[in-house]
């Protein structure tokens, strides 16, 4: 394997926020649906690319998700059950982390950039 250069690497112009469902999320879940197949599988973590800031420091980093926060909760609830009547109430912060860590990342690198994918091959519907 031979070593990457910096050069080789694409740095996307954005920053991110690494999501993973916490122990209530689970039971909230569960309570919904008596056989998750793996319950592995919920603890799965979920990368999602926000706004750049040269800097993440504690001010930037609540002000991304507080702008952010309701779509990502949408979006993992959203994963696993469909009926939004059943999610759990996410109002503010607070909220949002009794369901979710979220880990903040300044720097995103694309390391496959060079990888094309031929026409027809990605649909936007990912098989997990």
């Amino acid at each position: 394997m031979s070593e990457p250069f910096e050069d080789d690497f694409v740095y996307i112009d954005r920053c991110a926020f690494v999501v993973r469902p916490t122990w209530k999320f689970a039971e909230w879940l569960n309570q919904l649906e008596d056989s998750v197949e793996d319950e592995n599988q919920i603890f799965i973590q979920t990368v999602y690319l926000v706004d750049f800031h040269e800097q993440l420091d504690l001010s930037a980093t609540a002000d991304l998700l507080d702008q952010y926060f309701s779509d990502i909760a949408a979006s993992e609830f959203g994963a696993w059950w469909t009926d939004e009547q059943d999610w759990p109430k996410i109002r503010n912060l607070q909220d949002f982390f009794e369901y979710f860590e979220c880990s903040p990342s300044e720097t995103v690198i694309d390391l496959a950039a060079d990888n094309d994918f031929p026409e027809g091959d990605f649909s936007g519907d990912v098989p997990f």
